[in-house]
């Protein structure tokens, strides 16, 4: 790690890397250290669900985990067009929309948590 990195690390700043490579480790490395440290989390936290709504308030919070996501997708679209970066503001796009589709899917999911759902769940999004 570079003086700068060290220097970016300490006032709060992540580096932004300028190869293929420093990319493809940073987010090798940043998958495994999420997967190593939130999937046991994750696995301890549902361990305990077996009734049906129990199911449901972490699919609320999920659901807007992902409508943030979501969202902060749409504000990189804006800024990556307003820059002038239209490729990645293309494929920022499909990540968007993506999102948004996990968003209804989620919302559809926590609807099939309701016993005797009140609303079709064509309207669940």
């Amino acid at each position: 790690m570079s003086v700068s990195q060290i220097l970016a690390r300490l006032q709060g700043k992540r580096a932004a890397y300028d190869t293929t490579g420093e990319v493809i480790q940073l987010l090798d490395e940043q998958y495994a250290r999420v997967h190593d440290t939130r999937l046991p989390a994750h696995l301890q936290r549902t361990a305990h669900l077996e009734q049906l709504l129990a199911f449901q308030p972490g699919l609320v919070d999920a659901r807007a985990t992902a409508a943030d996501l979501a969202l902060y997708t749409e504000a990189l679209v804006t800024a990556a067009r307003s820059n002038g970066h239209t490729e990645l503001a293309e494929r920022l796009v499909d990540v968007a929309e993506t999102l948004h589709g996990a968003v209804a899917e989620l919302a559809a999911a926590t609807h099939a948590t309701v016993p005797v759902p009140q609303v079709p769940l064509a309207y669940a999004a």
